[in-house]
C-alpha cells in the first residue's frame, strides 16, 4: 500500500466521508472513492478514517469523552481481532447504522485529497457547536460502517492500523497536540504493514 502523508505538490479530492447523526444513537454513513484500483482504494479508505479519527481525538483532546473514546477503540479492535475470519462484529459500541438515510442531524465529514504522487492531506468538518457524544458517534459508526463493509483482509489492515495508533498515542505522543495529527496515523498504517508483510510460519 502506499507511503507519505502529505506534500506541497498538486491536489486531487480522492475520497469522502458523511456521517449524518440521527436520533437514538443511530447514524448513516457514506462514502466515495476516486480509485478503480482495489489496493489503492483500501489504503486510501483506511488512511482517511485513521486521519479523521485522529482529527476527532484533537478536537476532545483534554476532555473525559478523549478517553472514553480511545478505550471504546481498544475494545473495538479486540473484538476484531477475536473475530478474525468470521462475521464481522458490531463495534460502534451502542451506536446503530440506520437502515435507511438520516437526513435531518448534525453532519460530520472528511475529504482526502492526494498531495502529489504519493502524499495525502485530509479535512473534516463538524457542526458550529458539536455534543462530544456525537462526535464518539460519528468516529464510531465511520468504524462500524468500514468493518461492514471491508473485505476481511482490509478489515485486518484496519484493525492492526488502529492498534498502531493506540500504541503510538499510549507512547506519550498524545493526541492532543497538532503534532500528532499526521505522525499517529502515518505510525498506524505502517505498524499494520510491517505486521502483514512479515513472513508466515514455515509449512
Amino acid at each position: 500500500m502506499g507511503s507519505g502523508l502529505f506534500s506541497s505538490k498538486e491536489k486531487e479530492l480522492v475520497a469522502t466521508a458523511h456521517i449524518t447523526i440521527g436520533p437514538d444513537k443511530t447514524g448513516a454513513v457514506e462514502t466515495w472513492t476516486l480509485a478503480e484500483e482495489r489496493q489503492e482504494t483500501a489504503y486510501q479508505t483506511i488512511l482517511q478514517y485513521l486521519m479523521y479519527y485522529a482529527r476527532m481525538m484533537f478536537f476532545l483532546s483534554f476532555r473525559d469523552a478523549a478517553n472514553e473514546l480511545f478505550e471504546m477503540m481498544e475494545h473495538s479492535v479486540d473484538a476484531l481481532a477475536a473475530a478474525g475470519d468470521g462475521p464481522a462484529p458490531h463495534v460502534a459500541h451502542g451506536w446503530t447504522l440506520s437502515a435507511e438515510s438520516v437526513t435531518d442531524g448534525p453532519v460530520y465529514s472528511s475529504e482526502l485529497f492526494r498531495m502529489g504522487p504519493s502524499g495525502y492531506k485530509c479535512k473534516s468538518a463538524k457542526p458550529a457547536e458539536p455534543e462530544d457524544i456525537d462526535v464518539q458517534g460519528s468516529v464510531l459508526l465511520y468504524l462500524e460502517h468500514l468493518v461492514s463493509t471491508l473485505p476481511v483482509l482490509e478489515r485486518a489492515y484496519l484493525a492492526l492500523a488502529l492498534k498502531g495508533m493506540a500504541e503510538y498515542y499510549e507512547h506519550g505522543k498524545h493526541w492532543h497536540t497538532t503534532k500528532s495529527l499526521h505522525p499517529a496515523p502515518a505510525y498506524g498504517m505502517n505498524y499494520a504493514r510491517r505486521i502483514l508483510e512479515q513472513p508466515g510460519p514455515s509449512r
